[in-house]
């Protein structure tokens, strides 16, 4: 079956789009014209009524490969370039009955399977690595967690190029246990109990990093409030083998933060954060700001602070402002690197509205007074700003959108970034239906975009989930689409 892209429309920064719907054609693959051609491939319904979850671990030589999980089972299926499927196997982790999965996760060449298991007490970490025909190259035991009563509720973390894996538990108040573990090897590079008594604990952790080289970053911050302003600040522990434990603060110079990402530049060598921040209320975004965190004297960090203007408040609204208060419901999505030390910020517009809803029958009320809470997701409009080194920014762009679901966790909402060689692409739904239109926008290095009304899930009987999607190679997007507990794979090839 094939569908057709009838139009190409350019976009101008700021500048809102008209986003018609195509005519679908019966397909198979997808071919755009010569401005945009992609194909598309649907793979055959896989049941995941008794999952325990699943996910795509990646592209090794010639295969596709996904894993579904069943109690302590990895349930794995192979498909070609073409999502058909090849075969279908099973792994079962040593001590299956106590075995739990952490993660699975994919490179180029190999896949492994990490888990926790008891044994007399005891929880013990290990990790199998398998190739692409499901062969056991290696089983390491990293670690015995130590003996309790309870197995500990571990987080994992993984380095940008997927080559280390930080593993931790928050013991207590005042501990965090940290392993880090080389992912090609298998073998540990540090094991450390890190004190954390000098913290605030009444505040969570705001985000936990590992970079490329095994170096950890535990962030947290603390007095984002009108009464501390002055005391506003992200409080940072590093770790390394190399190095040791370092500390330092980044302070928010009588600002509130409405949201933040941090991340860390692998190519350039430090740490990068982008941010929402406020003058009195974290409801309202007055403007954006860049942290750039450069070793060794991270406390030296530079903050470049930036109000949005009337004429982006004005593009990002649908009406005239000529005197900014600030914008809501924002949140900072995700930091891509540029090559001179800066970033490109990606924000998306997310609320979530809460409401209670009759029910007819108490039994059908978990509150039990005939009462039900309902949830609406809504995620609107994405920008993108780009930012050199020094802070200055250099564009803005919008990508105009509006979806909205209920009481689904919004996971056919957002969109998914794909990197290619010569653009970023944003894909997402247009409305969160069994049917709708997948749209993307193009997005240059300039910050100039198109936008693409791509292909209409009409009679196909898929539910995009871009969020979970996974970038397998430099032209190739796997996204799941999960319907009703049945479950298919959609690859994008550009």
């Amino acid at each position: 079956m094939v569908l057709r892209n009838q139009r190409t429309q350019s976009v101008k920064r700021f500048k809102k789009l008209d986003m018609k719907k195509l005519t679908l054609f019966a397909c198979i693959s997808l071919i755009f014209n010569a401005l945009s051609a992609q194909t598309l491939n649907v793979s055959e319904e896989m049941s995941i009524a008794s999952s325990d979850g699943y996910g795509i671990i990646g592209k090794l030589n010639d295969r596709i490969l996904f894993f579904n999980l069943e109690n302590s089972k990895v349930k794995v299926r192979a498909l070609d370039t073409k999502l058909h499927r090849l075969w279908d196997k099973e792994i079962e982790p040593d001590r299956k009955n106590s075995a739990k999965v952490i993660e699975v996760i994919g490179s180029k060449q190999d896949f492994n399977v990490i888990y926790q298991f008891r044994r007399k007490g005891h929880t013990f970490i290990k990790i199998h690595k398998y190739d692409g025909q499901l062969k056991l190259l290696d089983s390491v035991m990293v670690k015995d967690w130590g003996k309790d009563f309870t197995s500990p509720t571990l987080q994992v973390v993984f380095s940008e190029d997927k080559k280390t894996m930080l593993l931790y538990e928050l013991e207590g108040s005042d501990k965090i246990i940290a392993l880090v573990v080389s992912m090609d090897s298998l073998r540990p590079i540090w094991d450390k109990k890190i004190e954390i008594k000098d913290w605030d604990y009444d505040n969570p952790f705001h985000q936990i990093l590992v970079n490329n080289k095994a170096e950890a970053f535990f962030i947290k911050e603390e007095d984002n409030r009108n009464s501390d302003l002055g005391k506003h600040r992200f409080k940072i522990k590093k770790y390394s083998e190399s190095e040791g434990e370092q500390n330092f603060e980044i302070k928010m110079a009588d600002t509130l933060n409405m949201s933040v990402k941090f991340s860390y530049d692998n190519a350039n060598q430090h740490l990068t954060a982008a941010g929402l921040y406020a003058p009195k209320s974290t409801y309202k975004a007055k403007g954006y700001y860049f942290i750039r965190a450069v070793p060794p004297q991270y406390e030296a960090a530079k903050i470049t602070f930036q109000p949005f203007d009337d004429e982006f408040v004005t593009a990002m609204q649908g009406k005239k402002v000529t005197d900014n208060k600030g914008m809501i419901d924002l949140r900072v999505q995700e930091i891509v690197h540029r090559r001179d030390g800066g970033i490109l910020a990606i924000f998306e517009q997310v609320r979530e509205v809460e409401r209670q809803m009759t029910v007819m029958n108490n039994r059908m009320s978990a509150r039990g007074d005939g009462l039900r809470l309902s949830i609406d997701y809504y995620y609107d409009n994405i920008f993108a700003i780009s930012m050199a080194a020094d802070g200055v920014t250099h564009w803005k762009s919008i990508f105009y959108k509006k979806q909205l679901s209920q009481d689904d966790d919004a996971r056919y909402c957002s969109y998914f970034l794909a990197k290619t060689p010569s653009s970023l692409r944003v894909l997402f739904n247009d409305d969160v239906e069994r049917s709708t239109t997948v749209s993307e926008y193009v997005l240059d290095a300039k910050g100039q975009a198109e936008h693409h009304t791509i292909f209409n899930t009409d009679g196909h009987d898929v539910n995009l989930r871009f969020k979970d999607a996974l970038q397998i190679s430099s032209n190739e997007i796997i996204i799941p689409s999960d319907d009703r507990r049945r479950l298919k794979l959609v690859k994008v090839q550009y």
